[in-house]
């Protein structure tokens, strides 16, 4: 083979080799772009609902916040107050987001799990409040993280109200 024939092969040879390695880019970037984030909610319907459910809940929050030195009684209806607001925002999600929409958007499920993981030990302190023997509120670690990172870091503008983390 001459040195101009091996030219045009090579030119020929790189070419191919390079509109391979661009279709094989873009299937991986098209594969990427279209799969579920496991640790995100993406749906752009729960995102909305979770959001407004979400703002709703923190406004009910902070206007049932009492201090710490509030009688117990009115200490426990706060507390009551704001997990009712917590249960509303679950209520709310499951009322207006068909289920199989919130399956599909994977840590949605875990997310509203964990939302009533806080209510069940925010009512235990509030049991053991009005029992006259209060005892420290523990949140539950699950997989190692804490329920609250579990809770703020699935990509909505959705944290847990700091009223809600010391009542």
């Amino acid at each position: 083979m001459t040195g101009e024939k091996w030219r045009i092969w090579a030119a020929r040879v790189a070419v191919v080799v390079g509109a391979a390695v661009v279709v094989v880019s873009l299937n991986w970037l098209w594969g990427y772009a279209t799969t579920d984030n496991p640790k995100v909610i993406e749906d752009p319907l729960i995102v909305r609902v979770a959001n407004a459910a979400c703002a709703s809940m923190r406004d009910e929050a902070a206007a049932a916040a009492v201090g710490t030195s509030a009688p117990m009684a009115q200490r426990v209806d706060a507390i009551n107050t704001q997990d009712n607001a917590v249960v509303e925002l679950i209520t709310t999600m499951h009322r207006m987001v068909d289920p199989r929409t919130l399956e599909r958007d994977q840590p949605t499920d875990q997310w509203l799990e964990d939302w009533q993981r806080l209510v069940t030990a925010r009512d235990a302190y509030a049991r053991s409040l009005a029992a006259g023997k209060p005892v420290p509120m523990v949140l539950p670690v699950i997989d190692g993280q804490s329920l609250a990172d579990r809770l703020d870091n699935v990509g909505l503008n959705c944290r847990v109200p700091l009223v809600m983390m010391e009542p």
